[in-house]
């Protein structure tokens, strides 16, 4: 079968996808107070992509970097700061999961696993149709979009791994407690590391909510695996689920307090007793994806 770069997609499958990537947009725009800008989009896009899944090939890195060129063999490029720190998880959920209709269906029209030039070729036909509101370029004005992959990719941590995340005065340790369509989750140990060892006295230390994350900054080397001791996954849920918040999306009931959701099961209505546990009844509560949010917050934690 012809790879999805060497044709178009079928018209069904390139309409849903516009659909879905433009309601990403919208939700951007709802978050912010304005869409978002091409560069903006692409970095939401590639912070999404649902890299766990059987049909997403092993040469996406983490994360994924995309770069367009607009017609005229013009390079794109954003003099806007970014907002994408700014969201909240909302959006890059959101994306996940058109993203994973969007590989699920490519995956059926290729009959392989989806590599980035597919990704990067469906992006392009779905701006092409003009239904995503960008804030500074029209979808069919963008000639190419293209995936930056390295030459050299890293080995992913693995379960039962003992990573250190440099903050001020030394590092948080987590452990990695299993990989699954939320991305890589961790359990956090309270307390700094002078020298990323896990000392007893670490481990008797508080236990907080697991937190997903993902592995870029495992693969560049800021965060280094420093152990591998399984034993600490019975100190942690080894499949934690993710919180959301009471009216998180129009027509499905996540309840009074909210709701939890497993990563291969319905959701589950939650009460007020847990949803002021985990931070969800005050908004403290955030599912933190990107990597380098995730170090931003354990630094501010520790100064």
């Amino acid at each position: 079968m012809p790879a999805v770069n060497d044709a178009q997609l079928p018209e069904s499958v390139l309409t849903e996808a516009a659909s879905g990537l433009a309601e990403v947009a919208t939700e951007f725009a709802d978050e912010i107070g304005g869409p978002p800008t091409l560069a903006e989009f692409l970095e939401v896009l590639g912070w999404a992509i649902p890299t766990n899944s059987d049909v997403v090939a092993d040469s996406f890195p983490e994360p994924v970097s995309l770069r367009a060129d607009l017609k005229g063999n013009k390079r794109y490029s954003s003099a806007e700061k970014s907002r994408v720190g700014e969201l909240n998880d909302n959006v890059f959920e959101e994306a996940r999961d058109h993203l994973l209709t969007l590989f699920r269906q490519l995956n059926s029209v290729t009959g392989a696993q989806v590599t980035p030039d597919d990704f990067a070729a469906a992006v392009l036909q779905a701006l092409n149709t003009d239904r995503i509101t960008l804030a500074d370029v029209t979808g069919s004005d963008v000639r190419k979009v293209a995936v930056d992959v390295p030459k050299k990719r890293a080995a992913k941590a693995e379960v039962g791994d003992i990573l250190a995340i440099p903050v001020q005065g030394g590092n948080r340790l987590g452990v990695v407690l299993t990989r699954n369509r939320f991305g890589t989750a961790l359990g956090l140990f309270e307390g700094v590391s002078a020298n990323g060892r896990l000392t007893a006295e670490l481990r008797k230390a508080p236990r907080k909510l697991p937190v997903y994350t993902e592995d870029s900054l495992v693969k560049n080397g800021t965060w280094q695996i420093v152990g591998h001791d399984e034993s600490l996954l019975a100190e942690f849920p080894t499949e934690p689920e993710i919180y959301h918040k009471p009216g998180a999306w129009p027509g499905i009931d996540t309840g009074e307090h909210g709701a939890a959701e497993p990563a291969d099961g319905p959701l589950r209505l939650i009460g007020a007793d847990e949803a002021r546990e985990v931070g969800l009844a005050d908004g403290s509560y955030r599912q933190t994806y990107a990597a380098a949010f995730l170090q931003k917050r354990l630094t501010d934690e520790t100064s």
